[in-house]
């Protein structure tokens, strides 16, 4: 049976992390560590308890389930297929396809846990901070669970089709929508609803049998591969046993295929078409930057008028040091520094440009907003 074997590859599984987190950390590191944060974390749990925080009344449920968007992510998709399977898959392939949607199956159970036991311990603050009737926790819970399924199942299905970069500007959509879905369940069902239905209907199609397991083996395989070395890397690598693989790309910034946006190769304009390049070849300057818009945007939306002309001179001000400490890691780049001599006047109008569409445009928006609005 498939159950029997995936199960077998699970406590396998669990016992290969257990001997590496041993090799790493010492038992009195969780000790003086881990026992004192359960700690904490116990009497935190007590106090909401007894009396609603305090913070309840200036910050809205809404903007408090945005935290549930992170930290209902810990867990992963495993199907353990190893390379060494090839053969065997090969002449057995329902065994195989009954491996993946253990592993998916196995995923809903993870993520339900995860979120219940979160849902379970912030209750208090739902209960007696936002007065919350025991079926919209029980709503908020679902719509946790669905999310977090969606974006494990996501990344995973993007990962065996190798689309790398996609997948980088799909992730800060995810939190847009999951923002305002959160927003429409306090407020206007119909919004929650028209969010709610599509991705629960997506998280209903990645967990249906593959047509073509076999076509991705080897890219699961890998994927496979990754996951199980993942938190002994990190912890190898933390601990200073080991320095880590430092990935390097043929063709950085952009590749030969990448298609030109300006027509009048200039100086200048090339800077600034390399700059914004950059931040889809560096997902994680993107991500972070769109972030931060998508925040300013709803803290201009939620505080009060008085301090909004505050917050948004904070917002001009933190965006271009954004942005400018982006364009140092660009500017410094030993690819950006090969391509020739560049004057000083071609830098400057190069990153008035580039900073023209990724600064100036967004955060104007966000002041017509704020004025207007």
């Amino acid at each position: 049976m498939g159950w029997i074997e995936y199960i077998k590859r699970w406590r396998k599984a669990e016992k290969f992390q257990r001997k590496v987190i041993g090799m790493v950390i010492d038992w009195t590191v969780f000790l003086y560590l881990v026992i004192p944060v359960i700690i904490a974390l116990a009497v935190i749990d007590y106090q909401l308890w007894q009396s609603p925080p305090a913070w309840t009344s200036f910050i809205p449920v809404h903007l408090f389930g945005l935290v549930f968007f992170y930290i209902a992510q810990f867990f992963s998709i495993r199907t353990y297929v190893e390379q060494a399977d090839e053969l065997f898959v090969i002449q057995k392939g329902d065994y195989y396809q009954s491996l993946l949607q253990l592993g998916k199956y196995f995923s809903v159970l993870k993520a339900m846990l995860a979120a219940s036991i979160l849902i379970f311990y912030f209750y208090p603050v739902f209960k007696t901070g936002y007065q919350l009737s025991i079926f919209t926790v029980l709503l908020i819970l679902f719509y946790v669970v669905v999310w977090s399924l969606f974006r494990k199942l996501a990344a995973r299905w993007f990962s065996l089709r190798g689309i790398i970069w996609r997948r980088r500007v799909f992730s800060v959509f995810e939190f847009m929508l999951y923002g305002i879905g959160m927003y429409g369940l306090f407020h206007h069902q119909l919004v929650f609803l028209s969010m709610m239905l599509p991705i629960f209907g997506a998280v209903v199609f990645f967990l249906k049998k593959e047509r073509q397991p076999l076509r991705y083996f080897h890219a699961e395989a890998e994927r496979e591969r990754s996951e199980k070395w993942k938190w002994a890397v990190f912890l190898m690598v933390q601990s200073g046993e080991y320095e880590g693989i430092k990935k390097t790309r043929k063709y950085p910034l952009f590749n030969k295929q990448s298609q030109e946006i300006f027509s009048k190769r200039i100086p200048e304009h090339v800077l600034a078409e390399m700059y914004w390049k950059w931040h889809f070849r560096k997902g994680r300057h993107l991500k972070f930057y769109l972030y931060f818009v998508l925040f300013s945007f709803y803290a201009l939306a939620v505080l009060p008028e008085k301090v909004q002309f505050f917050v948004l001179a904070f917002i001009l001000f933190a965006g271009f040091k954004i942005q400018d400490g982006i364009w140092k890691s660009f500017i410094t780049h030993p690819f950006t520094r090969n391509i020739g001599p560049i004057n000083e006047t071609s830098l400057v109008k190069g990153k008035r440009l580039a900073f023209l569409v990724l600064w100036l445009i967004p955060c104007g928006m966000l002041m017509i907003w704020a004025l207007f609005v």
